[in-house]
């Protein structure tokens, strides 16, 4: 996705992640990263789980959109804890190490898998010998039996529509997602919005963690205490850079 579609996206990205239970998410992620200290976020989006985390940790967070990062400022409402930054997933350069790293929200999936083998040595380069590293993707089940509808969502004002269109070959998956918000005029103002992601399937996920060091990996189902299993929506890593 380019700097300039994330410019409209960041307007309605909250009200199309309103289902996520942020704080069961967050609950899950200090867990598993218990007394870590310093944590680096890839992706951070406007900021729902970086101003949860803020409270316990010392946050670093990153993203590609300047205008993702002004609403996630907004939020954080200035807290001293946590340090912004503009940068990209795959070649992301901070002069710092961190005790650990997430990615959460299908940050990998807008990744292909050259970029996905980027993002990881990258991670890997910024973390303590130890360091934990945790993310999400989308499964390829859920790519499979959600993403092949045309959606309608409409709750008196907001109104949008979502088509998928999957590229079995290039595991890549198209997105077109037309909002319509309704403004104090009573007129509905329209947000087009395209996507690309991509499939990715968790042993080759693993294999790539390997590759890079990451030796010590566990995959669950979402942000639960089960293991992650042929019918999961999303796989959650939690892996340690031995």
């Amino acid at each position: 996705m380019s700097n300039d579609s994330y410019k409209e996206f960041s307007q309605i990205y909250d009200l199309l992640m309103n289902d996520i239970d942020y704080n069961k998410w967050t609950d899950f992620i200090k867990e598993k990263l218990g007394k870590q200290n310093k944590i680096l976020e890839a992706a951070c989006g406007t900021g729902n789980i970086t101003s949860i985390l803020s409270e316990n940790y010392k946050i670093t967070a990153f993203d590609l959109s300047e205008d993702m990062l002004m609403k996630a400022y907004e939020k954080l409402d200035r807290n001293t804890g946590v340090k912004l930054l503009n940068q990209n997933m795959t070649d992301f350069k901070i002069d710092d190490k961190f005790d650990a790293c997430i990615c959460c929200c299908d940050g990998v999936n807008y990744l292909n898998e050259e970029e996905v083998l980027l993002f990881f040595q990258r991670v890997q380069k910024h973390l303590k010998d130890g360091g934990i590293f945790l993310f999400d993707i989308s499964t390829d089940y859920k790519y499979e039996t959600m993403f092949n509808d045309t959606y309608v969502y409409d709750d008196g004002e907001v109104f949008y529509v979502w088509e998928n269109m999957i590229e079995e070959e290039s595991k890549e998956v198209n997105v077109e997602i037309n909002f319509f918000i309704k403004e104090k005029n009573e007129k509905y103002n329209r947000i087009t919005e395209f996507q690309t992601q991509y499939i990715h399937m968790a042993n080759e996920i693993t294999s790539k963690l390997k590759s890079c060091g990451f030796n010590d990996i566990e995959i669950y189902d979402d942000y639960n205490n089960t293991e992650y299993f042929g019918n999961s929506l999303r796989a959650v890593f939690l892996c340690k850079l031995n």
